[in-house]
């Protein structure tokens, strides 16, 4: 089977895409890319962290550079205002040419309607760019919290993701934080696919926990 392509975006900012991306590169024997890096100026960057959270483990994957990498904690749009020799393109994204062979796992900037480009292109936009210049098979994973608020935030997420025409591409949502039975079963009724529920933990022994709630790849693509 081609090596798929995830995609993972989240329902707001900090609810945990970094941390589920370094459970499924490391999961799924992924390697990693992040198209669009912000917040430089304040943060070493999503790469290093998953870089780190993935040292001295059983798999250590290939991470790509950045295309765009910018100062500013903000979204691409309003950081290139900060840098205006900056100009964010979508025909700048290419797959990493080494990419293939493994699973690819592509960490997107902040949320799916996230502003990327002076031209108002979002999120949504990079991800079809991507599905058109590749044969590889993409599917998106959903990151947000588990606790009060993700109902809403996950619902308009996916709604958006089925307006967009994307809903055969959603492999489902990754709840981050303490277990809540409650937002599960309702997302579940709304029709959801809950691909695991994980703690954010910082230690290593918890890192591992969180690794075996999150399923083998082949039993949910």
């Amino acid at each position: 089977m081609t090596s798929p392509i995830i995609f993972v975006t989240g329902t707001d900012t900090d609810v945990g895409k970094t941390f589920v991306s370094a459970l499924l590169v490391q999961k799924w024997e992924a390697n990693y890319w992040k198209p669009v890096q912000t917040g430089l100026e304040s943060d070493r960057g999503d790469s290093a962290t998953v870089e780190q959270l993935c040292a001295n483990r059983a798999h250590i994957p290939r991470i790509f550079e950045p295309r765009y990498a910018l100062q500013k904690p903000l979204c691409p749009l309003a950081a290139m205002d900060y840098e205006p020799d900056v100009n964010i393109q979508l025909s700048d994204f290419c797959l990493p040419e080494q990419s293939t062979g493994r699973p690819l796992v592509v960490e997107g900037a902040g949320g799916i309607y996230v502003p990327l480009t002076r031209q108002l292109h979002i999120t949504t936009d990079l991800i079809k760019h991507l599905m058109e210049s590749t044969n590889r098979p993409v599917k998106i994973l959903v990151v947000g919290r588990s606790g009060l608020g993700t109902l809403n935030h996950m619902l308009l997420t996916l709604e958006h993701l089925h307006a967009a025409n994307l809903e055969k591409h959603i492999l489902g949502c990754i709840l981050n934080g303490g277990k809540n039975p409650g937002n599960v079963k309702v997302l579940q009724q709304y029709g959801s696919t809950i691909v695991a529920e994980v703690d954010h933990c910082p230690s290593d022994d918890e890192f591992l926990a969180a690794l075996d709630s999150i399923p083998d790849l082949a039993a949910i693509s």
